[in-house]
């Protein structure tokens, strides 16, 4: 989750509609991944580009679930920590493909799918098959 401190906020609240607030900065104390989704919205007739950053895979789910012809993700990007890419320091790629499953634990691992060579694992020091999972299911 991404989180900020008040003294980051920009500008009056809601300048830019009803529940909107700007900011200079967030936070995240957690080294694990987050998205970057671009999409584009169908307001009055014109298109306009917006880019989300999204926290976890649930919530990434659920806008992945609100898509019309008037509300279209383009792009996905993940940001990965170090100890996942296994480059010892953040890296934001485009994700071609993400799957969710259960382990013989039941705990839940993620696998983003980074062009056709590489795919990454949330489950920190483990080397997962992604055959030995349960329940998998496509998320993108």
């Amino acid at each position: 989750m991404f989180r900020s401190h008040e003294t980051a906020a920009e500008g009056a609240p809601n300048i830019f509609g009803d529940g909107y607030s700007n900011w200079r900065m967030f936070e995240r104390h957690l080294a694990h991944p987050w998205y970057h989704v671009v999409l584009e919205e169908c307001l009055d007739g014109k298109v306009w580009p917006r880019s989300l950053m999204i926290s976890d895979v649930d919530k990434l789910e659920e806008i992945l679930s609100q898509q019309t012809s008037e509300f279209l993700v383009t792009e996905i990007q993940v940001v990965t920590p170090g100890w996942m890419n296994r480059t010892g320091k953040w890296k934001m790629e485009m994700l071609s493909g993400l799957l969710v499953g259960y382990d013989s634990n039941g705990a839940r691992v993620c696998l983003h799918n980074i062009g056709d060579e590489k795919a990454y694992t949330d489950a920190p020091g483990r080397l997962v098959d992604p055959h030995s999972l349960k329940g998998l299911r496509v998320i993108f």
